[in-house]
């Protein structure tokens, strides 16, 4: 019997809700359109990590929306 894992709608805000925090940023325009794209690649990044580490069989991917 085969088991897989995966996880159903990960959080897109980062850990510490990073990229809300960069969006709000860019709003007030105290950033840069590049500094927040680069922010939302790396809170994106992190995510996929997070599941590769856990070894889940799917990692979630295809939903990451800017808030």
């Amino acid at each position: 019997m085969t088991i897989t894992s995966h996880i159903l709608g990960y959080p897109c805000v980062g850990v510490k809700r990073e990229l809300k925090f960069a969006s709000e940023s860019y709003w007030k325009g105290k950033a840069t359109q590049v500094e927040f794209l680069t922010k939302a690649q790396a809170v994106e990044t992190s995510k996929w990590k997070v599941q590769i580490d856990a070894e889940l069989s799917f990692v979630t991917v295809g939903y990451f929306v800017f808030l």
